[in-house]
């Protein structure tokens, strides 16, 4: 691979996540991708037993709550001490309506004296990046990307340029959302199908090449480039285009081609219009190659988490070789999944969300020398 002058490698070192098929580190994410069932929902109960002191657990909201926990296991599995300063990249779909709607209902009810002085910071769409960067008392910069559909590949995409540029050293990058029937049901009432939506929190810890080696750190895999744009589509809505730059322009930066492109892990989650889109948009991005595709949503329900749990993915398929692949030519049905091994090559996590956002992110093994 080849970089621009001046830029810098980026690496993963370390995975956390909150959600209904599993909550831990890089291990419980690799244990979950080489026997993936089918999970959906909320969390259950007890996921955040462990990881979230007595203190958090009544100061904070929900959100934040799975937000902070994810974060933690992801500094945890990343180990050892860094001189470099931390900060927090966050990205989300639906931020903490829940208390949103919480502080407006109390206002509609009682007036004046039904706002809440507890409940008005969470109103902020930040306050999840808030709240861990407290907890984690990360100093760099903290950053919150309100997105739909793919917030967690823009949140790891702008982590990783801002590393790789220059801009920060260590990056905890992903995404949190949790699971709200007022939001499935207004979503439902825009047209947009949320059967497949699942909740939960899922962080990177992003940093230089050099940064890990110099203490020592386990490297899971490496960020190759990343790329987004955007698609010319309605507010929520599906286009007509399949033509976008985005994937050409992330292979390039690797000095990659289409050929090269081993496997995909895709957003596809069960909205039937906006996967179809998707697909259409990777086959004219990757004609005539048609790599072996991996659809995590379709296993574990679409939340902005899963973008960051996609590209973790992609670094397990790098490092073992093998990809959870996933048929989708049963429209309606829950997808059959085979364990399939594939070639050494380039992983690609893509994304395509209702209203255009587009990404892409090149992945590969854990550098060695």
């Amino acid at each position: 691979m080849s970089l621009p002058e001046g830029r810098r490698r980026v690496v993963i070192t370390g995975v956390g996540a909150i959600g209904a098929p599993f909550s831990g580190d890089s291990a419980a994410l690799g244990a979950s991708l080489a026997n993936p069932q089918p999970c959906f929902g909320t969390l259950a109960p007890g996921a955040l037993a462990g990881v979230m002191d007595g203190v958090d657990a009544r100061r904070l909201s929900r959100v934040c709550r799975l937000a902070v926990a994810a974060a933690r296991l992801a500094a945890t599995d990343a180990g050892g001490e860094a001189d470099a300063p931390l900060g927090v990249v966050v990205g989300t779909e639906l931020g903490d309506l829940h208390s949103t709607r919480d502080f407006a209902d109390g206002y509609l009810a009682r007036g004046q004296a039904g706002l809440s002085a507890l409940l008005f910071p969470n109103t902020v769409m930040n306050t999840m990046a808030a709240a861990t960067s407290i907890a984690l008392q990360a100093r760099g910069l903290s950053l919150t990307i309100n997105a739909p559909g793919i917030p967690g590949e823009l949140a790891v995409a702008r982590a990783a340029a801002s590393i790789a540029a220059r801009r920060a050293e260590r990056l905890l990058a992903g995404g949190v959302d949790e699971l709200d029937p007022y939001v499935v049901e207004m979503l439902g009432r825009m047209g947009v199908e949320s059967g497949g939506r699942g909740e939960g929190a899922a962080f990177l810890m992003l940093e230089t090449l050099d940064g890990a080696r110099a203490r020592g750190a386990r490297i899971l895999g490496e960020i190759l480039a990343v790329a987004t744009g955007a698609l010319p589509a309605r507010p929520v809505g599906v286009g007509r285009s399949n033509r976008s730059r985005v994937v050409q322009l992330a292979l390039e930066r690797t000095g990659g081609r289409v050929q090269d492109v081993g496997w995909v892990y895709a957003s596809l989650g069960g909205d039937a219009a906006r996967d179809a889109w998707e697909r259409s948009v990777l086959e004219a991005a990757l004609a005539p190659h048609r790599p072996p595709l991996a659809a995590l949503g379709m296993l574990w329900g679409q939340h902005a988490g899963l973008g960051a749990l996609r590209i973790a993915a992609a670094a397990w398929t790098a490092r073992s070789g093998l990809l959870p692949v996933t048929s989708l030519d049963e429209p309606g049905v829950r997808p059959r999944v085979n364990i399939t091994r594939v070639s050494a090559g380039l992983g690609l996590v893509h994304g395509v969300a209702r209203g255009g956002a587009h990404a892409a992110i090149v992945v590969g093994p854990a550098p060695v020398g």
